[in-house]
């Protein structure tokens, strides 16, 4: 009954009542007014209030997994502690134990597995076309391979299927990652997921909903989410060594008498147990993960959200880091980065044909026009369609204008006197079969790009993008950045494949990337890095480490404040198992009693803590708390 309410109520609530329990036995032992039975009452139930799950997860994982974990070593020592009358020790072992677990589980947040938001992924309905031409809304999982689908400008593509008649724009984003719409003709095949930018279209469906490439997509982030092997953290590595010598070292102890005739069974038993009180980890359990904790809060002063322990020590030991591309590398928005005229009237007339699409390509060149054009006179377009995959046409002012790529340019002019310097999407603009000025648009590497990889050389990690985007763009960027390894053309599921086949290179791999497409990736990764301001949920939800601002240089510094937090964690580890070494060999020997193991122990505890803390003193900045929880939203 008392462990059922105990169960019932809170961590925060059991810390409450064992603190306020022991408190109150402190203060009426000391007054000398509390019976002994009634102590030992007290000083139980708050030692189940505290400890119960702690004691529950010790012998579970003796008897089913066969190892002595830090749980079974504190819930010996606390036992020891109880058989010496030392119940005060007993009830501190295990609050200072969760003490440190609370400090992981705040740094660990949000568990990455919890991908909630991909349900906002899946298409919820189909627009089924039956033989008279009517349509009706059905659930994409009741529609069968041959069927005809009909989506609307603005919907999303339920179901992959071929392309009746006409063309289609489609966004496919949430597939490959690229912000540039696609363009299908008849009898290609489109696949589920993207968003169609044109008009009305028809797909005869090729695959159902169950292997769709929208429902790939959500399988393979679930998949990698479930099958990613989280480590288990430092101290916990630890206790598999620590705690059954302890506890073989202790037991010898008890058993010296067996040996040495004339030796007190009592005064072995006592300093059997004094050894196990001594050998308790309070400063490991403590100081340990408050140093990833200081490190973590080091890390978020610079605008950088890891969401626990591991992840630092992932980071700090990284072999390899794989990028995505657009949105990541670069910007994500197509910028005019070269322009040829060979008449002014050519910003007017394409701002006056552009202004007509929604195309990224086509608000991109209507900024760049308006603002270099600063107020001249403009043109209006009339009559303007679009040329399927070549570019957009209309009259103005009483000419043929027309916006195209190269080799309709080619097909209107015959031979064109202007050329592109410099890698890109290029438009052309000709009135009436004249060429008057060509136009090269490209989505910009990031400014801060340069200096990451450049830093991460000299951190010796090797560098590799995997990308949508197309082989050209793709190897232009990786010599500019100089990347170790380029994959292009990638899909969720070739990122997967060809991330998996650098791990197996490398061993220690970590992701950075933004869009959903990505998340896979993130999520398989042993430290995934989301672009958190612009970044898909998906992205975020799925990874390991939050950029906030998007600032890619960001990431170098992360890795080093990660290197210096291992660090640190590891001095505590080294320092505080020295000058335990020393206490345990003087109390093996008897010249250490309980209260001399007491003192030790807290001011071991005391001194590795104030070392953790140092590591909020690594970074003097700090990012503003509101930007930071924008971001995050």
């Amino acid at each position: 009954m008392m462990l059922g309410i105990i169960k019932s109520i809170t961590p925060k609530e059991r810390f409450i009542l064992a603190g306020s329990l022991a408190v109150m036995v402190l203060l009426l032992i000391k007054r000398g007014e509390l019976p002994l039975v009634l102590t030992l009452g007290l000083f139980f139930i708050a030692y189940i209030a505290v400890a119960y799950d702690v004691v529950i997860s010790a012998f579970k994982t003796l008897f089913i997994r066969h190892r002595m974990s830090e749980q079974f070593l504190m819930t010996i020592a606390t036992f020891g502690a109880f058989a010496l009358q030392d119940y005060p020790e007993a009830l501190a072992v295990m609050i200072f134990y969760k003490i440190g677990d609370i400090f992981e589980e705040y740094a660990s947040g949000k568990s990455h597995e919890e991908i909630t938001s991909l349900v906002k992924l899946k298409p919820s309905f189909a627009r089924l076309v039956k033989d008279d031409g009517s349509e009706e809304m059905v659930k994409p999982r009741k529609v069968k391979i041959g069927d005809v689908i009909r989506v609307k400008a603005g919907e999303a593509i339920a179901l992959d299927g071929v392309l009746l008649k006409g063309y289609a724009q489609v966004n496919l984003a949430a597939l490959t990652g690229e912000s540039m719409p696609v363009t299908f003709k008849e009898g290609d095949e489109i696949p589920s997921g993207g968003i169609n930018l044109s008009q009305v279209v028809e797909l005869k469906v090729t695959r159902n909903y169950r292997n769709s490439s929208i429902a790939r997509l959500i399988n393979l982030i679930e998949d990698a989410a479930a099958n990613k092997s989280r480590p288990e953290a430092l101290i916990t590595r630890f206790a598999v060594w620590y705690t059954p010598i302890v506890v073989a070292c202790a037991a010898l102890l008890a058993l010296v008498p067996l040996f040495i005739s004339g030796e007190s069974w009592a005064d072995w038993t006592q300093r059997a147990l004094v050894f196990l009180v001594v050998s308790c980890p309070c400063a490991l359990v403590l100081s340990v993960p408050l140093s990833f904790f200081g490190g973590i809060g080091a890390i978020s002063r610079i605008g950088v959200m890891v969401k626990g322990s591991i992840f630092i020590e992932n980071l700090a030991r990284l072999k390899a880091l794989c990028f995505d591309k657009t949105g990541t590398i670069t910007y994500g928005k197509f910028k005019v980065t070269e322009f040829k005229v060979k008449d002014d009237k050519a910003l007017a007339y394409l701002k006056a044909l552009e202004e007509q699409s929604t195309h990224p390509l086509a608000q991109a060149a209507v900024s760049f026009c308006t603002e270099h054009l600063k107020g001249q006179s403009v043109f209006k377009a009339n009559e303007v369609k679009e040329i399927a995959g070549f570019g957009i046409e209309g009259e103005i002012d009483g000419h043929h204008v027309v916006a195209c790529s190269k080799e309709y340019a080619k097909n209107l002019c015959g031979t064109l006197d202007l050329s592109a310097q410099k890698l890109g999407t290029e438009i052309y603009v000709v009135e009436d079969h004249k060429l008057l000025g060509l136009f090269v648009l490209f989505d910009e590497v990031r400014e801060d790009a340069q200096e990451l990889f450049v830093k991460l050389k000299d951190l010796g990690i090797a560098t590799a993008m995997i990308t949508g985007d197309k082989k050209e763009v793709a190897q232009v960027i990786a010599r500019e950045l100089n990347l170790s390894e380029v994959y292009a053309e990638q899909l969720p599921d070739d990122k997967l494949k060809a991330f998996n086949e650098i791990k197996k290179h490398y061993g220690l791999v970590g992701y950075v990337g933004d869009g959903i497409n990505d998340a896979p990736v993130l999520a398989a990764s042993d430290a995934g890095i989301a672009m958190g301001q612009f970044g898909s949920a998906s992205a975020v939800e799925a990874s390991d480490v939050v950029i906030m601002q998007d600032e890619l240089s960001k990431i170098a510094k992360t890795i080093e404040l990660s290197r210096k937090t291992l660090s640190l964690a590891m001095q505590n580890m080294i320092f505080v198992i020295l000058a335990k070494l020393i206490i345990l060999i003087l109390g093996a020997l008897g010249m250490a009693g309980i209260w001399l193991a007491i003192v030790g122990d807290v001011g071991l505890c005391v001194l590795a803590v104030l070392n953790a803390m140092r590591a909020l003193t690594w970074v003097k900045n700090k990012v503003d708390l509101k930007e930071l929880k924008t971001a995050v939203v």
